[in-house]
């Protein structure tokens, strides 16, 4: 009955990290259509916001279920690569999305927060810097999409190969 809980909040947290692809897809269009335009720090402000709040939620919900799952079903391990391939290459993939996670995207968020200041209001453009900031979240993000993506069609698939 726990376990069927742990992998009906996997799949949410998953579906979750899907929203915030299709959430981010938008945003990104709307920011580089108004670049130098009133409301572009506003809508940086939300986009790594909704980033922030769903990324973390789903992060840890795909953490803390992934690692109940593997501890409660006998048939999975950590990091076994002679059985449960799938499964080790998702682990080592979730690891790399984690330090992707914490050593640049949030620290390159914080940068961006802190160069658009309290006034997301106001019609000055951000600097240069900032937008190359946000760029570089822009690509950031897409490798952890690239990442969850991939983990899910692994998910998804493990039994076809089985």
């Amino acid at each position: 009955m726990v376990y069927l809980l742990f992998v009906y909040l996997h799949a949410f947290s998953a579906g979750a990290w899907g929203l915030n692809f299709l959430s981010d897809s938008i945003l990104k269009s709307y920011i580089i259509s108004n670049r130098n335009k009133n409301g572009e720090k506003k809508l940086i402000h939300i986009y790594i916001k909704f980033g922030s709040v769903i990324g973390l939620v789903s992060s840890l919900g795909i953490l803390v279920t992934g690692i109940g799952m593997t501890l409660m079903n006998p048939a999975y391990r950590f990091f076994n690569f002679s059985s449960n391939h799938w499964l080790a290459t998702k682990q080592i993939l979730m690891i790399l999305l984690l330090f992707v996670l914490v050593g640049f995207i949030i620290p390159t968020s914080k940068k961006i927060r802190i160069g658009l200041g309290s006034d997301f209001e106001s019609s000055s453009p951000i600097s240069e810097e900032g937008y190359k900031n946000v760029q570089k979240l822009f690509k950031l993000n897409a490798i952890i999409y690239t990442i969850v993506l991939i983990n899910f069609l692994l998910g998804l698939t493990h039994n076809f190969f089985a």
